[in-house]
């Protein structure tokens, strides 16, 4: 294995992990985000293809094939993960262990295709800068997924926000929301009755002076 073939295994490997943390963690929707992640690694995944990679009618193939199985496993992918509006009008996101299983699809399908790429003579087709075009277009057709759950997630009655689950409409927010309320009403008795308290000590203080003279 040469060392350029190294450094592409190992960048590609970090940005699998990155891309499978930031998938399952908790985390607020930033609409910029969504046109800008997949713009930034399009830049650098058509930077990074070699110049003959766009004169050669297999490769160019190859690449179109890959892209078609990007975008399907990320319109997919879209679905599953999890949107609602915060209590401050804020958009949150979560995905679930669907969303890792489409992932992984993913990784496989890229895996096939090398082998493919290989094979055919072809390994520009999945070489560093094919992978992060075929993910930036896999990331476009999930953001565009979100984007439209986002605009299409009405607010439920009561002042419960409302949150899309894999195309099942609208449903309640997750307990965390219900919780805080809680917290919140408890932090408000709790104040109340210390101030009771602290007026109860006032007055009998006062009736003690009185009591003196």
């Amino acid at each position: 294995m040469s060392l350029s073939t190294a450094v592409d295994v190992l960048l590609i490997g970090a940005a699998v992990v990155w891309v499978l943390v930031r998938q399952i963690r908790l985390a607020r929707v930033k609409p910029r985000l969504l046109v800008l992640a997949p713009l930034i690694l399009a830049y650098f995944g058509i930077r990074a293809l070699p110049a003959s990679t766009w004169h050669t009618g297999a490769d160019l193939g190859l690449l179109a094939v890959s892209a078609v199985v990007s975008v399907t496993l990320g319109l997919w992918r879209g679905q599953t993960i999890k949107v609602w509006r915060e209590d401050d009008g804020t958009w949150s996101r979560q995905g679930s262990m669907r969303t890792l299983a489409l992932w992984g699809a993913l990784i496989v399908a890229r895996g096939l295709l090398y082998a493919v790429d290989a094979a055919a003579g072809h390994r520009e087709a999945s070489g560093l800068g094919a992978v992060l075009v075929t993910l930036a277009l896999s990331f476009a057709a999930q953001n565009a997924v979100i984007a439209v759950r986002m605009t299409g997630a009405p607010a439920l009655a009561g002042g419960q926000p409302a949150m899309a689950d894999a195309g099942r409409g609208p449903v309640i927010a997750p307990r965390r929301t219900t919780r805080r309320a809680a917290r919140g009403a408890a932090g408000e008795d709790l104040h109340a009755r210390r101030h009771e308290r602290i007026q109860a000590r006032r007055q009998e203080r006062r009736e003690r002076r009185a009591g003196r003279y």
